[in-house]
């Protein structure tokens, strides 16, 4: 028995009963074909039941038969994900319907960083479905959204900060809840978690991993890519794939954390991850003992994202050092046949079609991959020969049908044919497995009501402040505190400087006064006072104005560097990235005079990337400065000063420590991807004793310079910890509550030696 109703929305909703909710738009041209009582949709528009239109069927079996009936053109299509969509409206535009009409499907939906309203959002996702279902096959739109915390969504801790929390039942929660709202936008396909180790800890994207640990970031895998990728009843049983599951994109495969003096892939001098301690196989351990081996019932992670990052080891054990997507032994032999992943790999975004032959940036490494003679059609096709199957960013098929012709040339038509085949079966699975083929339409109002609703504020926020790390609490002065607390919290200026980064290049930042915590924020737990501003002038506030104040707050960014990816200086000469405010320049005993990595010269011997003698280029030196004068006004006027440090690396505290009494310890950094007003609500609450600390650093925080250079890129927890006034050590697992140093279940259960690889051997 089935019923059939019309919406507001156009299209028309079909109950099962004891079966699976159909929607459909009839002006598609899909009509309803009814079998043994049921009723199922007639994509094909074949007027009979296809298996793959079958719901009966398991994901498998529909998704080989959908895959045998597509040609090669549409193959090409699935193959291809989408660039970011920035800028939509309600309705399809001209260039989306460009690339459906050439078979693309997946889409990423990338609207949270640019602010598009949600109601807009949910609109555009039904007009795209709408579109592609009345194409043949009818095969549906698959949305993907990178991490949005805070953005149109509720503002969960980032990774890092759920790390901080050693809860991974915290971030089942987090991920169950992010999967609802996901699913209210039409999102299916999430491009996380990142499960990066980050043992660098200059590495500009250690926020948006788990830390550093293998055996918490693997634990913390499993359980986001479990709360993920299941379906849940109201009694918290897992059902596997459902209503609200949507699957995960691990990235990046095989681990991107180890890049030489911590420069980061997206650009060329940080092209090279290196194994100065043989440590290749420990970052792979969140992968293949964690996304790779769920608890829950959906088993392993659907896809993984393969890393920018090429992996050098001289001697050639780690394969050629190309970008892991161009990598035979990164995929075919590692992944697909020592650990028999099945599911889809993709590329991270552009290393196909932006090469340096057309003049853009590429981010496609290696030495035959990067030559100007290299069209994108051929680095597809050598991906595709390593065992990817999905080209991120690229939204043009025609690159994929050159990648088929070029391989009917070198590799044969029988082994494009049998490629190009397997891949669609894996990409077609993910749309079955989330139900896309039977009800990819969204219920407007509702989904509109529930992203982002207050229940999921409320549990968001409480998450948040149970991430922010206690370092440092001389004489109590952070407590359980009933009423208001009178506090000055001085303005940050930030100076002009110089940055770089993988879209824009090299750009001027503009000087800038900002509060890292917004004075609105602050005043909802405190009665604020703070410095006179006009324009880009500041008039500090005098210890007579601040007299009467109860504790003076100092939020404070972590030290930045103008070049933090690229790790260049513009006359292209590598320079060190450091981790402190003041002038550092890399002239120690442990600092490398040749390094490890290198491309080859034309003259055949090896690049030299050491930057021995020279200086680093930071840009907020002045913020240690602020900091001191902020406590030095504290201390003469006899009230506690406290640090509000927003930080996404490990960063050197020795420069200010011993001048203030206490320091709580962010790592969601304001105006980041990873962050939300949430998390800066949480320190306000922690600073002013409404909620007691709770949180743990989840990685180390160095001594000092000389020991961020004696550290190896690839190995956990090497580093000399520093050591505060307190006599405190800011080593992994660290972190203060009211009573002293946390010492419960989870410093004991994560603070033995770190794994030196899987307990997964593989087959």
């Amino acid at each position: 028995m089935w019923t059939e109703k019309s919406t507001e929305y156009g299209f028309h909703i079909v109950e099962n009963e004891n079966g699976c909710t159909l929607g459909y738009d009839p002006a598609s041209g899909v009509k309803i074909i009814e079998k043994d009582g049921f009723a199922f949709k007639d994509l094909a528009k074949t007027g009979e039941l296809l298996p793959y239109e079958d719901w009966r069927l398991t994901p498998e079996e529909r998704a080989e038969d959908l895959a045998n009936r597509l040609s090669i053109e549409q193959i090409a299509g699935l193959m291809c994900f989408s660039a970011h969509q920035t800028d939509v409206i309600a309705d399809v535009k001209p260039e989306q319907k460009a690339f459906l009409d050439q078979h693309l499907r997946s889409v990423l939906n990338s609207c949270g960083m640019s602010n598009i309203p949600d109601d807009i959002q949910i609109r555009w996702t039904n007009a795209m479905q709408k579109y592609v279902e009345a194409k043949e096959f009818g095969i549906p739109c698959y949305f993907a959204s990178d991490p949005r915390n805070g953005h149109g969504v509720s503002d969960w801790p980032g990774n890092l900060s759920l790390a901080a929390t050693f809860d991974p039942e915290l971030a089942r929660e987090s991920a169950k809840c992010q999967s609802r709202e996901l699913r209210d936008l039409g999102v299916t396909c999430f491009l996380a978690p990142q499960v990066d180790i980050s043992a660098e800890p200059r590495w500009y994207r250690n926020a948006g991993t788990f830390g550093e640990d293998p055996a918490l970031s693997r634990d913390m895998t499993r359980a986001f890519c479990d709360g993920l990728q299941s379906t849940y009843a109201e009694d918290g049983t897992d059902l596997g794939w459902g209503k609200d599951s949507v699957t995960a994109m691990v990235k990046h495969w095989t681990g991107e954390g180890a890049s030489e003096g911590g420069r980061e892939a997206h650009m060329e001098g940080g092209k090279y991850a290196v194994y100065p301690n043989n440590n290749f196989e420990a970052l792979m351990v969140p992968f293949v003992d964690g996304a790779f081996r769920l608890d829950g019932k959906t088993g392993s992670a659907v896809s993984v994202m393969a890393s920018y990052s090429a992996a050098y080891a001289e001697d050639g054990s780690l394969g050629e050092a190309v970008g892991s997507s161009f990598s035979d032994y990164k995929i075919n032999q590692l992944l697909r046949s020592r650990y028999g992943f099945t599911g889809t790999v993709c590329t991270d975004w552009m290393v196909l079609n932006e090469g340096k032959a057309e003049g853009k940036r590429s981010c496609g490494w290696g030495e035959h991959i990067e030559s100007l003679d290299v069209t994108p059609g051929e680095r597809a096709f050598i991906a595709i020969m390593a065992g990817v199957d999905q080209m991120g960013g690229c939204s043009n098929p025609q690159v994929l049908m050159d990648a088929y012709k070029w391989g009917c040339e070198k590799a044969g038509k029988e082994t494009m044919d049998k490629a190009f085949a397997q891949s669609a079966k894996r990409l077609l699975k993910g749309l079955f497995l989330t139900g896309l083929f039977e009800n990819p339409y969204l219920d407007e109002k509702a989904c509109e009501a529930d992203v982002d609703s207050a229940d999921k504020q409320k549990a968001a926020l409480e998450a948040q402040m149970k991430a922010v790390v206690m370092l440092k609490n001389a004489g109590g002065v952070i407590r359980r505190h009933e009423g208001r607390m009178k506090v000055y919290m001085p303005v940050t200026y930030t100076q002009p400087h110089k940055e770089v980064d993988h879209v824009h290049g090299v750009v001027t930042a503009e000087a800038k006064v900002s509060w890292p915590i917004p004075l609105e924020t602050a005043q909802e737990y405190f009665d604020v006072i703070t410095d006179k501003v006009d324009g880009l002038n500041i008039t500090r506030l005098t210890e007579e104005e601040i007299a009467g104040v109860d504790m003076v707050l100092i939020p404070a960014f972590e030290p930045g560097n103008s070049f933090a990816q690229d790790g260049r200086n513009e006359d292209g000469e590598f320079i060190p990235l450091s981790r402190q405010y003041r002038p550092y320049t890399a002239n120690g005993p442990f600092v490398r005079r040749e390094s490890i990595s290198g491309d080859r010269l034309p003259d055949g011997t090896k690049q030299n990337r050491s930057y021995f003698g020279r200086t680093a280029i930071t840009t907020n030196g002045q913020q240690l400065d602020q900091i001191l004068e902020a406590a030095a006004k504290a201390k003469k006027i006899g009230v506690p000063s406290v640090v509000a440090m927003f930080a996404g690396r490990p960063m050197c505290f020795h420069e200010f420590e011993p001048e203030v009494d206490a320091i709580l310890l962010s790592f969601t950094v304001p105006g980041s991807r990873e962050s939300g007003s949430a998390s800066l609500e949480a320190v306000c609450a922690v600073a002013a004793g409404c909620v007691e600390p709770s949180a743990l650093l989840p990685m180390q925080m160095p001594k000092d310079m000389d020991d961020i250079e004696r550290q190896c890129e690839d190995t956990p927890r090497d580093m000399e910890c520093y050591t505060d006034t307190e006599g405190h050590t800011y080593d992994f697992a660290y972190g203060l509550n009211y009573s002293g140093v946390i010492d419960d279940d989870r410093v004991k259960k994560y603070s033995a030696a770190p794994l030196s690889g899987p307990a997964n051997k593989g087959i």
